[in-house]
């Protein structure tokens, strides 16, 4: 019996850890969310966007600059030059002219997995609008996904999150509808159901696109 209620404690923390890994699997944005809050808390110290305080050196979290509700309306696009998973690399400024639907994925994301066919359905349905892809992590595990779910647009790699960070959005599976003129269209799309709908909207997707000069 002393054996047992030794052994008791840590068993149940095995079974909670046991659990908590089987949930973070079950949807992808659990441990991204972690990573990203982690990541950032880390670029913050490190660029000194903390002033120090008498008690913890550290100013609150509020006092950051750096943009974590996505980028507004009408707002210019950053640019981003990244290599393709595939050969070579892409740059946004490539597709001047063109609607772009810009999509921030990851392969360990569970919603992003589930997204992605429909993603591909609706890249053929709407072919005004250019489907890209911003991923992350290695490059094999990218292209394995890509043939899984027979991904024909085109997708480059990020390196954690230097691309979402312009973008103010340190999440997956988020989206942003860009026009010919290379400016948001729209808020950003946060989830698989609010991105395919940026290509159903009627506001924004049903134009034609404009002539360049």
């Amino acid at each position: 019996m002393a054996i047992i209620g030794i052994l008791l404690p840590w068993l149940l923390i095995a079974i909670g850890c046991y659990l908590f890994l089987l949930l973070a699997r079950q949807n992808g944005r659990i441990v991204l969310r972690l990573e990203a809050i982690e990541e950032r808390l880390d670029e913050l110290t490190d660029s000194g966007i903390y002033a120090r305080d008498a008690r913890n050196g550290h100013r609150p979290l509020s006092a950051s600059k750096i943009e974590r509700n996505g980028l507004q309306v009408g707002t210019p696009a950053p640019h981003f030059k990244l290599p393709r998973i595939e050969s070579g690399e892409l740059t946004l400024s490539e597709y001047k002219g063109k609607r772009v639907l810009l999509v921030f994925s990851d392969p360990h994301c569970g919603p992003c997995d589930a997204l992605a066919p429909d993603l591909e359905k609706a890249a053929h349905q709407n072919p005004t609008v250019q489907v890209l892809m911003v991923s992350r992590g290695e490059i094999a595990e990218n292209r394995k996904k890509a043939k899984q779910h027979g991904l024909t647009f085109p997708v480059v790699l990020q390196k954690k999150w230097e691309i979402s960070k312009l973008y103010g959005m340190f999440a997956t599976p988020v989206g942003y509808l860009i026009d010919e003129e290379g400016k948001t269209l729209a808020d950003v799309a946060v989830g698989a159901d609010a991105i395919l709908g940026l290509l159903h909207d009627p506001l924004v997707s049903v134009r034609e696109p404009k002539p360049v000069d």
